[in-house]
């Protein structure tokens, strides 16, 4: 009898460890005016960000863009990421590896109606003033 429960536990442990092993985002990638180095608000690339193997304040990040190149200081590929949880959102931290780039992170709403993206300037945290979108990817 007992043995049903255990198996039942060890199920529901599964699925929430396996719902944990990527989470991913829709995202607005901006695009620069190559005339006058700015962002347009109006032009964007739809984008998908990911974290996956989550332990222990850390984690991989990745964004993937439909069309053309996302955020420069962004590779193509996956990047290291710092990590936070609490009640309410979700910090990832990415560590660019770009010479040049400022720290930025993502501060994810956990409850599915967005979030922002900020810079580190002047050692303080920044919200870029961009509607990034940050909703769960379906």
């Amino acid at each position: 009898r007992y043995y049903w429960l255990i198996l039942l536990a060890a199920a529901a442990a599964f699925a929430v460890t396996a719902a944990q092993a990527q989470e991913s985002w829709n995202y607005k990638s901006y695009i620069k005016d190559p005339n006058n180095g700015t962002y347009d608000k109006t032009k964007f690339r739809t984008s998908t960000i990911s974290l996956k193997d989550e332990k222990d304040g850390k984690g991989t990040f990745r964004m993937i863009t439909a069309a053309g190149r996302p955020d420069p200081c962004i590779s193509a590929g996956d990047l290291p990421a710092e990590v936070v949880r609490s009640a309410e959102t979700l910090t990832i931290t990415v560590l660019p590896p770009l010479h040049g780039c400022a720290t930025f992170r993502y501060v994810i709403k956990l409850d599915g109606s967005g979030g922002v993206r900020m810079a580190r300037r002047n050692d303080l945290w920044e919200p870029d003033g961009f509607d990034h979108d940050l909703t769960p990817k379906k």
